[in-house]
Parts: C-alpha cells; structure tokens; sequence
C-alpha cells in the first residue's frame, strides 16, 4: 500500500498523535500510515482471539475502516495504540458473538419460547421499505467504485471466496488481495455514508441548480462520472435534474453518455 503522506512529515518520523490530528484535517496518506503501523498487531491480536486468518482479517479491515470513521466524527483527544485494541477487543468479541449465534437460539425452537406465537415473523412495511432503500443505497454505493474494487468485493464479500483463491482469480499475492479489499471496503463504506446521509444529494443538486449560469466545465471525469452514476442511482435528483429546464438537457446527456462508457 503507498504511504502518501503530506508534506509536512516528510523526512521526519511522524508520532501517532501527528498522523491522527493530519487524518482529521483530511489526510489520507497520514491514516494510510497508521493502517501500515498497526495492521499487523491488530490482525495477529484478532487471529490469536478468533483462529482463522481469513476472518481475523476481514475483522482487521473492519477495525480500521471503523477507526477512520470514528476520527473524522469526533475531534475527542485519543492515544491511537489502547484505542485501536479496544476497537478490535470489541469488533473479536462481536465476531463470536455472531458466528455463536444461531447454535445459541436454534431458529427451530422459536415456538417453545414464551409468548411466540404474539411475535410475526413476517417484517412490518416499514422495515420492508426500510430494507429496500437500504438495498438502493448499497447498489447505489457499488457504482461509486472501480471495477477492481467492485470484483474483489464481490468474489469476499458475496461469492465468499479466501484471499488465497481470490487471489488465484485475480492474479494477485495475499498482501496485494488484502490491501485492496481494504480500499475497497473503505470506498464502499464513504460512497454509502455519502448516500445515506444526503450529502450526495445536496451537492448534485448545487450542481444542477448552477449548471446554467455557470456551467462546471472545469469538472473532471471522475466528478462527471461520479455525477452521472448518482443521477442513475436517485430518483428524486433525477426528477430535480428534470425540473431545472434548460439545466436538465445539459446534466442528463452527459450522465447518459458517461454511464455507457
């Protein structure tokens, strides 16, 4: 994985705290770091909690893109080295917990419980129509990576393939399958968080808005291209596009022909 680090750590051996600080001012380079300083204590911790590689990384990357997550969420003073192994102290014990699951509570069973047949079993409509938008924004966020990313998702994630044989498929080492199923997952996770939180929908709706009196001819293709997937993705930004007139001829021609290519 490349270590980008800015400018300023340059000839210099950042400390934990510099990197964390430099994350939450944007600096991808600087978690890339702290991915490369502490990956392999965390993945040796949750292989020794869990016995099995594969999942101890699968837990590994869970850690981390969580931790990124948490660090762009709070500004909360930390020391990164107790709070990683506390994530990872969680994220072992939730991952026996699931795989315990189902030998605890026999889905067989369920009427012998007290009071079972008071409880449906089929979901409400508002978890069905909950579940279904999830669904949307997860296809959603799925366009917004590459088609690497895309493949070696689908191949873990899906297919439940092992890094070994993904990386059979793929062509690749063990070390490359697993930093890039960590970018992905990472993608993945910001173009979903991007969707569910509307932020997505604010700015292409801007975008629209100011395409007419000024239009983004400085917009790069992955900005286009990024555009043109989230107008295939969301109804109500399309019909936005729609009822901006003149401004809709201009964005929809554009999704149309990137989205083909």
């Amino acid at each position: 994985m490349a270590r980008l680090l800015s400018s300023a750590f340059r000839g210099a051996l950042p400390t934990d705290h510099d990197l964390v600080a430099a994350v939450r001012h944007g600096d991808e380079g600087a978690f890339e770091e702290l991915f490369c300083r502490y990956r392999g204590r965390i993945r040796t911790y949750a292989s020794r909690t869990l016995s099995d590689a594969d999942r101890a990384e699968d837990v590994t990357q869970e850690v981390f893109i969580s931790a990124l997550r948490r660090l762009r969420a709070t500004e909360h003073p930390i020391a990164f080295k107790p709070w990683i192994y506390q994530i990872a102290r969680n994220a072992c014990i939730d991952e026996l917990r699931r795989n315990r699951h189902g030998a605890d509570i026999p889905l067989d069973r369920a009427q012998d419980w007290p009071d079972g047949d008071l409880i449906s079993r089929e979901p409400g409509p508002d978890v069905a129509i909950e579940s279904k938008q999830q669904l949307e924004d997860l296809r959603g966020a799925f366009r917004g990576v590459s088609e690497l990313h895309h493949r070696v998702l689908v191949l873990r994630e899906l297919e439940g393939l092992s890094y070994q044989e993904i990386g059979t498929t793929l062509g690749m080492s063990r070390a490359v399958v697993e930093s890039t199923l960590f970018r992905a997952r990472r993608r993945l996770t910001e173009e979903y968080e991007e969707l569910i939180s509307g932020r997505r929908c604010e700015r292409t709706r801007a975008l629209i808005d100011g395409w007419e009196t000024h239009p983004p001819r400085g917009l790069g293709v992955r900005e286009r291209r990024q555009l043109a997937r989230h107008l295939a993705h969301c109804q109500p930004c399309r019909r936005h596009a729609r009822a901006a007139g003149s401004g809709a001829e201009l964005v929809e021609p554009t999704a149309g022909s990137l989205a083909a290519a």
